[in-house]
This record gives C-alpha cells, sequence and structure tokens, in this order.
C-alpha cells in the first residue's frame, strides 16, 4: 500500500508580541497537526520568539524583521547609529516536499527572490495586508499579519501536496 506524505505549512508574520493572538494560531497548528511554520519577521521580543518555540511542535523558521529586537538586532540598530554598516537581511532559503521556497520579512527583497526564478513560492510580511501576485513562475504570498495591527489578523496554510494556499481569518477559527 502507498502512503501519501504530506505537509501542510503554516506561514505567518507581524506577530508584534500579540500574545492572545498568536496562542490562539499556535492551537490552531496544533489541532490541524501542522508540523512546519515559516515566520516572515516582526516577532518582536526575544521572549516572544522563545513561546513560539515552546509551544510549537514542529519545525519553525524565522525570517528577521525590521522591529524584532533580539540580540542580534539590538546591535545593528547600535551599529547603525554609529554610522558602522553591516550586511543585508538575511532571508530564508528552504526546500520543503521538493518546493524550492524564500521567506523575508519586506516585499523589494521578495520580488527580486522571485526574479532570480530559483523559487517557487516567496513569502514576506511587512505591510500587514495579504496579498498574492506571481512573478514569472513564482508565486509571492504575504499573509498578512498575526497582530491584527492596520488589517485584520490573518495568516496562510500551504499544502504542498494539493498546492493549495488557503488565507485564515483568525478572528473566525
Amino acid at each position: 500500500m502507498l502512503e501519501f506524505i504530506y505537509m501542510k505549512i503554516a506561514i505567518c508574520s507581524d506577530s508584534h508580541d500579540n500574545m492572545p493572538n498568536i496562542t490562539k494560531f499556535l492551537s490552531y497548528c496544533k489541532e490541524q497537526e501542522i508540523k512546519t511554520m515559516i515566520h516572515c519577521g516582526d516577532v518582536t521580543e526575544d521572549e516572544t520568539k522563545q513561546f513560539f518555540i515552546n509551544n510549537f511542535k514542529g519545525k519553525i523558521h524565522f525570517a528577521e524583521g525590521n522591529a524584532d529586537i533580539g540580540e542580534q538586532q539590538k546591535q545593528k540598530r547600535t551599529n547603525r547609529f554609529q554610522k558602522i554598516k553591516y550586511g543585508p537581511v538575511p532571508f530564508l532559503d528552504l526546500i520543503l516536499d521538493n518546493i524550492k521556497i524564500a521567506a523575508c520579512h519586506k516585499k523589494d527583497k521578495a520580488k527580486r527572490l522571485a526574479a532570480s526564478k530559483s523559487y517557487n513560492i516567496v513569502f514576506y510580511g511587512h505591510s500587514h495586508k495579504p496579498w498574492l501576485e506571481k512573478i514569472e513562475n513564482t508565486h509571492v504570498v504575504n499573509p498578512g499579519n498575526l497582530a491584527g495591527m492596520f488589517h485584520r489578523a490573518t495568516f496562510a496554510v500551504y499544502d504542498t501536496v494539493g498546492k493549495k494556499m488557503e488565507l485564515k481569518l483568525l478572528e473566525k477559527l
């Protein structure tokens, strides 16, 4: 008997330390048995990132956002004020279920990654607004924001077998 292994990936961004929304999101992931998460930046505090890690029983991939104020970001901000240059903000480069995925925080970086023709999907955040477009053969997706700032709280779920992307409205869970 053949078994199909498939993966659902939860994609979120801009949680901005909103613990009630993060908790609701993590409960959904647990109920749906989601084992992989991509966070496209702006978790904000290291303690919140640790909360994600402690409460998600799977693999989490974090991209760095402009509002993340962990130790690395604090050093970068200090360096910026001292006029010391540092390298570009890193991005995630993943292969999940044979799907080439990149994730970053800002749209301009996402568009450059998509234009490279190296990825099937590029996820990003920052604007807090859900968005989906296609550049060449690459889907460029913003899952919105978990914090519920400026727009309603949303996240995305991607089914790697059916190649289906769903936007989830947190208040409807």
